[in-house]
């Protein structure tokens, strides 16, 4: 039973966990203040839960880097073989601060250009008090693995949570002589 519980613990929370956190989600949060533009990112496993949280305070300038996806030969067991396997890109917004700060986050290079336009077209307007982007290293492997694997993590906390709250009720009844009639 106890080799169970553990194969389920890792396949529905380890295992989820480390996807999500190889290929993150990331909430990107502007805020307008009174000395200029704020940008708080909060880097997510799990696509809710925070593991990285950085800020800038008067955000100055947003760029974005890329490096390119290119081919290349596999190897095995040490030695290069014939076969050729596709090396994807990676994408990142950095986010420039006053005084040399600034943060990066890595973005699908899908979705780069888009999410550098709204930033900016935050950064420029005057109109918009706060906004928030979500964007993710990964769409195939964070998006849709990851996605898809945290349902299953979903599945295993309500699972559980509802297990130990039948558990506390009837463990009450016990106690306390309650009848259910």
């Amino acid at each position: 039973m106890v080799l169970q519980h553990t194969i389920v613990f890792l396949i529905c929370i380890v295992f989820p966990g480390l996807v999500t956190a190889i290929a993150p989600a990331t909430w990107i949060q502007f805020d307008r203040t009174p000395t200029g533009v704020r940008s708080k990112t909060y880097t997510c496993v799990f696509f809710v839960v925070p593991f990285k949280i950085q800020q800038v305070d008067q955000v100055t300038g947003i760029s974005h880097r890329e490096r390119a996806g290119r081919v290349e030969k596999q190897r095995k067991f040490g030695r290069t073989t014939d076969t050729n396997v596709n090396v994807q890109g990676e994408g990142f917004l950095k986010i420039q601060g006053i005084d040399g700060q600034f943060l990066e986050v890595s973005v699908s290079p899908a979705s780069l250009e888009s999410v550098v336009a709204k930033s900016n077209q935050f950064l420029t307007s005057t109109a918009e008090t706060s906004a928030t982007i979500f964007t993710i290293a990964n769409w195939k492997f964070g998006g849709l693995m990851g996605g898809t694997l945290t349902l299953f993590t979903l599945l295993f906390v309500i699972g559980y949570t509802a297990e130990f709250l039948r558990w506390i009720f009837t463990l009450a009844k016990k106690l306390f002589g309650l009848r259910t009639e």
